[in-house]
């Protein structure tokens, strides 16, 4: 198993429940993002369904508010809308061996959301082991199944691309867990999984091939 730290300056992750108005960002990049990271990575759609795990521990310094000029279609007056961001991000993904090559030379922009949020990887680790033990998660997403205290959202684990537009191919329910930044946050989130001792973090691997 590999791990490939990408960092930015500025990360964004669109809120489902929120058309229009006022944009705040998940706490955590959904499963959607992580594909497209995947796919500009290897330079072609990826398919989470098709890899035997991956996991991810999302974490920023703190958030901030940016006021953003739109265009309305077909109208020639504009509007200012508060867009919310994290700061400093840092994304943490654990993979198969494979995907080293892709992250050493992405073939298109790695982005934490928007197309301003632009990443760069810092590391890619190997041999990396966790130990299957007692630990907060966080950072991430997790199946409703593990019980867990949190946010429950709808998310998009993939799209196909095969078709214009896009359509979401896997939607399922989770609990979305920021990254655990106090004592009683960690024992919320506590639950049997492998832990990474270097982050001193679990994580969650997800595993949607079946």
């Amino acid at each position: 198993m590999i791990r490939v730290k990408l960092r930015a300056w500025t990360a964004s992750f669109r809120f489902p429940t929120f058309q229009s108005g006022y944009q705040p960002t998940l706490p955590v990049p959904p499963p959607s993002t992580i594909q497209g990271i995947l796919s500009a990575a290897k330079g072609e759609p990826v398919y989470l369904t098709k890899l035997p795990y991956v996991g991810y521990v999302f974490k920023s310094r703190g958030k901030g508010v940016d006021l953003e000029k739109i265009y309305a279609l077909g109208k020639v007056e504009t509007d200012i809308m508060k867009r919310e961001f994290h700061h400093n991000a840092e994304l943490y993904l654990y993979l198969p061996d494979e995907w080293k090559e892709h992250f050493k030379r992405p073939r298109y922009q790695l982005l934490l959301g928007r197309s301003s949020d632009l990443a760069v990887v810092e590391e890619i680790k190997e041999e990396v082991k966790l130990e299957e033990k007692e630990a907060p998660l966080g950072g991430t997403v997790v199946p409703i199944g593990l019980g867990l205290p949190g946010m429950v959202h709808a998310l998009v684990v993939e799209y196909d691309y095969s078709t214009v537009p896009r359509r979401a191919k896997l939607v399922r329910p989770f609990i979305v867990l920021p990254f655990p930044r106090t004592r009683a946050e960690r024992m919320r989130q506590r639950t049997k999984a492998p832990y990474d001792p270097e982050l001193d973090i679990g994580v969650c691997l997800h595993r949607w091939s079946g």
